[in-house]
């Protein structure tokens, strides 16, 4: 085969440091366009965002050439620098320091899409923590609880 070939879409889930609640309403879909724009340029593409105050979750396809942990460091860093450039009292805004990546195949998109966009509605029941935790558990995920909210 002369090509490579890839399909590989991420449901990524982060928070904010501390689970500080930063992220408005008000600019929250402007974050959302912003880290678009930046999955656009390193060659991946974003399918669906959403999140709450505390943090986000997004529905995106991986670039064969890009790593996970690099692609998340370029959203984190500069999302950071967007949002104290770009939000009032937001100087020290900074994301957590892991993340959460699940692979999905192609039928699931739909439904991810679907959970990731009714977010807020869906944190007036479940917190950040127990949404986590739930996560990990259905994918099989070892952790241990003193580590994850650090």
């Amino acid at each position: 085969m002369t090509q490579s070939f890839s399909q590989n879409y991420q449901h990524i889930i982060f928070s904010t440091k501390d689970r500080n609640k930063w992220i408005d309403e008000s600019w929250a879909d402007d974050l959302y366009g912003y880290i678009g724009g930046i999955l656009g340029r390193i060659g991946c593409k974003m399918l669906r965002a959403g999140g709450t105050s505390d943090h986000i979750h997004l529905l995106s396809i991986i670039d064969k050439n890009r790593t996970i942990p690099d692609v998340i460091r370029t959203i984190k860093s500069s999302s950071t620098t967007w949002v104290r450039n770009n939000i009032k009292n937001r100087k020290n805004f900074a994301w957590q320091t892991g993340y959460a990546a699940f692979s999905l195949g192609k039928s699931q998109i739909p439904r991810a899409e679907r959970y990731i966009k009714n977010q807020r509605n869906h944190h007036k029941k479940n917190d950040y923590k127990d949404e986590l935790r739930k996560f990990l558990d259905k994918y099989g995920l070892n952790y241990d609880e003193k580590y994850l909210w650090k």
